[in-house]
């Protein structure tokens, strides 16, 4: 694979120069090549390469490639957090605006939090943490300042998914005026923050457990479904074919009777959610009464395969640019698709609304649901589906029924 950097804020300065904004222009290279590449697709020469300079003067700033991370990382994300800290005392309206100002200005945060965060030690990793959840803690305190009935379950819920709407805005592909995307993006976060939600319910037995439920006899199905959790759990580049197959009691060459490959794993498992998605979409359409009651029925489907299935969700989210080539393109195209069909759906609801507006609210939508998903404490509550599937129908400026979708 060939890295590279493509974009004029970050061309190079003369080789043999000394800038006195080396280490940020090191930091800005990196950011950018860990976002389009991956953080394991990426080398310390990579990076030394795209900022001009050898490899030992980019060891005189980063002992390595995991310290650069936690800098990008942090830098992202106490920018991000800033519109909270400073906008804290101006009441919930302000600090949104600010929010979404200083989100749409650190975009990466999303692929950086969500994609590569893993790959650092677990002090590294606590200590980011640490700074989200002292954001997240923000937003509970101002929701519930201005929502007296709102209990801490649901200021948690809502807290989260604020987050979340943020994190969106690096899936997002749109061009829209800076002001105007601004105060969508507050807008959207608002809508969050004033949802009338159903009951949460208690915390259930994680439906999720590997050790829930019977194995597949087939050890093909077995191998991919060992191979799924651990690439959710490790990430792609941390497990083995080995680490796979002891899972499920198989070992050696016998591997290779089921996949010829690891990658061959990966591409089956993205093949196998994409076409359950379009499984649930053509059954959504096909009992569908209009648009409308379609999209609301696509909010719900979505929401049951993302609570059933986040480890495939994960490698939707984190583990796609390790795919081959013409498997990665065929997963993006797939998305892309997928995508368009809830666009579809949006203009015939809403023929008057702007496509990069639909599509925004799409992504925070999908994202909100992916990450609920994927986060214990949110996905085992027993009413978690409800709340998902009224948010999902609050931002795509669906009426607000209590009507259960089947």
């Amino acid at each position: 694979m060939t890295v590279t950097v493509g974009t004029e804020e970050s061309a190079p300065p003369a080789r043999g120069t000394r800038p006195r904004n080396r280490r940020e222009l090191v930091i800005a290279a990196a950011r950018e090549l860990f976002c389009r590449h991956g953080y394991a697709n990426v080398a310390m020469s990579d990076i030394a390469s795209a900022v001009n300079i050898g490899p030992s003067a980019l060891y005189r700033h980063f002992r390595g490639k995991q310290e650069l991370l936690h800098t990008v990382t942090a830098e992202a994300l106490e920018s991000c957090l800033d519109g909270l800290r400073t906008a804290g005392s101006g009441g919930l309206d302000l600090l949104l605006l600010k929010f979404a100002e200083t989100s749409l200005a650190r975009r990466e945060l999303g692929v950086l939090w969500q994609r590569e965060v893993r790959n650092l030690p677990t002090e590294q990793r606590a200590e980011l943490e640490e700074l989200l959840h002292a954001a997240r803690r923000t937003l509970v305190e101002q929701l519930t300042a201005s929502r007296a009935e709102l209990d801490h379950a649901h200021a948690e819920l809502l807290a989260w998914s604020i987050l979340d709407v943020a994190v969106s805005l690096s899936y997002q592909h749109v061009d829209l005026p800076a002001p105007d995307y601004r105060n969508l993006i507050a807008d959207l976060m608002r809508c969050v923050a004033t949802a009338e939600l159903p009951d949460l319910g208690e915390h259930i037995a994680d439906r999720s457990s590997a050790a829930q439920g019977l194995e597949p006899r087939s050890r093909r199905e077995g191998l991919l479904a060992a191979a799924t959790r651990l690439f959710a759990e490790r990430g792609y580049a941390a497990v083995t074919l080995e680490d796979t197959g002891s899972t499920v009691g198989i070992a050696g060459q016998s591997i290779y009777n089921h996949f010829s490959n690891k990658h061959d794993i990966l591409a089956a498992a993205m093949n196998r959610s994409a076409e359950r998605l379009w499984l649930d979409l053509t059954e959504v359409l096909a009992s569908a009464q209009d648009h409308a009651d379609a999209l609301r029925s696509l909010v719900l489907r979505y929401a049951r395969f993302a609570l059933a299935h986040q480890h495939l969700v994960t490698l939707i989210v984190t583990e796609t640019e390790h795919l081959q080539d013409d498997d990665r393109q065929r997963t993006l195209q797939t998305q892309r698709d997928y995508i368009d069909e809830w666009l579809h759906l949006m203009h015939a609801v809403h023929p008057g609304m702007p496509p990069g507006e639909a599509r925004v609210r799409v992504q925070a939508v999908l994202t909100i649901t992916n990450d609920i998903a994927r986060t214990p404490r949110l996905r085992t509550r027993s009413g978690i589906e409800g709340n998902v599937h009224r948010l999902g129908c609050i931002l795509l400026g669906l009426d607000d029924t209590d009507e259960q979708v089947v």
